[in-house]
């Protein structure tokens, strides 16, 4: 899956060819989950209560960005958890599969 590459403000920009540039397999997934995430950070995460169970919110979403990349299967794991010393902070690691397992590792901040 191919999709419009984004620079670090979400915008999209032009690769050194003067065409839009664009992001295929993994770094289309690492994008996407990004997008997500943030958008989970400032949509979402705000109007949610420590008992609303954040932690498996996020995991379905990953795991609906994944699917829908066709990557599912190389997700082995996803790590969730609140930070000791920023509790408004949920660490968010992804394992994934390509060749050795390696890891996505992102952070959403309740704002």
């Amino acid at each position: 899956m191919s999709d419009l590459s984004l620079n670090s403000n979400f915008s999209v920009y032009l690769d050194d060819r003067n065409d839009l540039a664009t992001v295929e397999g993994r770094d289309a997934l690492e994008q996407s989950i990004t997008v997500m995430l943030t958008e989970f950070q400032y949509e979402t995460l705000p109007g949610l209560t420590r008992t609303d169970n954040i932690e498996e919110k996020i995991r379905l979403e990953i795991t609906r960005v994944a699917r829908s990349h066709g990557s599912l299967d190389k997700v082995a794991d996803i790590l969730i958890s609140q930070k000791d010393d920023a509790p408004d902070t949920y660490q968010v690691r992804i394992a994934y599969i390509s060749g050795d397992i390696s890891l996505i590792s992102e952070e959403v901040t309740a704002q």
